[in-house]
């Protein structure tokens, strides 16, 4: 459950240090915040890919760790995300900055009252801020537990694969929690996988599960966006190595997407031959469509009431009148 219905406080995020309690991450999260998984070993990550925050929390049930990648634009500890080296050795002067390590990469480091300030410099420019208790002791993280699988493959999409594009979604959203790709792959064989040996190849019995795995009504409601690409969180849960040219995993039916109905924004790069503008239809509070493959119903988009982006649609001078129509309600189109 949410703590409040109050916004993310990005200062709050930027004010964590070791030693507070949960309530502080709590609160600084506001609407975001969810109760504590036990299988995570102390880890909040639901804000990772939308805020750039990741903050561990340790046995003693203080914060031990904040991590802030690139994602988050604010100043942590005096220093700005994405500072210059040059203008960093001027703002913070005690920082002891190292020599490059690998990839034009090195590491500063200052010493906080509550912690260890760590600084990743690549190319000149902080991408990461890490403050942590170098004492704290975490609890190890282990396995979510795994509902059985249920339903025919893709329900309630006919196609699985579109119910992997959506599955997509949910694991960046940190909606959906399905471990990492070894411990479910050790859940559906029954034994001990190492992916790094035995990746290879598709594991047909994690494929069967990712497509019957029961997705909640209220899992659906919380796709937002999707995009459709190779480069997808899902694929390497099923084929830990997939280099994304066989077509195992394309969408061939996107008529299901229906069943998403608060999506916002929709994207196609690949792993879909045509799409068909008509299917978009039912989406009430679609924004934003950027399709990049050959698509057909292109005049459909002229039915998607909340649409504020079209873009990236391949060139063709049918649809020229219907992109000046879109264009004179206010649509952006690319």
């Amino acid at each position: 459950m949410a703590a409040s219905n109050e916004p993310v406080d990005a200062a709050a995020l930027a004010a964590l240090r070791p030693g507070m309690p949960v309530s502080a991450v709590e609160k600084a999260m506001g609407s975001a915040w969810r109760t504590l998984a036990p299988h995570k070993g102390g880890i909040i990550d639901i804000l990772e890919n939308t805020h750039g925050v990741i903050v561990r929390i340790d046995r003693k049930g203080l914060v031990g760790k904040i991590d802030f990648n690139s994602r988050f634009e604010h100043t942590i500890a005096g220093v700005p995300m994405g500072i210059s080296l040059d203008d960093l050795r001027t703002t913070v002067p005690d920082m002891q900055i190292g020599s490059k390590v690998r990839r034009a990469t090195r590491f500063g480091k200052k010493q906080l009252p509550e912690g260890e300030l760590s600084v990743r410099i690549t190319y000149d420019t902080v991408y990461e801020i890490e403050i942590s208790n170098p004492d704290a002791e975490y609890a190890e993280p282990t396995a979510p537990p795994y509902p059985a699988a249920s339903g025919a493959p893709g329900a309630p999409f006919s196609d699985p694969n579109l119910k992997l594009a959506v599955m997509s979604s949910l694991l960046y959203a940190k909606a959906l929690d399905l471990g990492t790709p070894q411990q479910l792959a050790s859940h559906v064989l029954g034994r001990t996988v190492d992916l790094e040996k035995d990746g290879d190849e598709l594991i047909p019995e994690a494929l069967d599960y990712l497509t019957r795995y029961p997705l909640s009504d209220e899992q659906l409601a919380a796709v937002e966006r999707i995009e459709f690409d190779g480069s997808g969180a899902i694929y390497p849960f099923a084929w830990y190595f997939w280099g994304g040219e066989e077509g195992v995993f394309d969408v061939r039916d996107i008529s299901g997407i229906r069943f998403c109905p608060n999506l916002k924004s929709i994207s196609v790069n690949s792993m879909i031959d045509k799409v068909d503008i008509r299917a978009l239809v039912p989406l009430k509070t679609l924004q934003r469509v950027s399709i990049n493959v050959p698509s057909e119903n292109i005049e459909a988009l002229l039915d998607l009431p909340s649409l504020r982006t079209a873009g990236r649609f391949p060139p063709n001078p049918v649809t020229r009148e219907i992109f000046e129509e879109l264009a004179r309600r206010g649509v952006q189109v690319n």
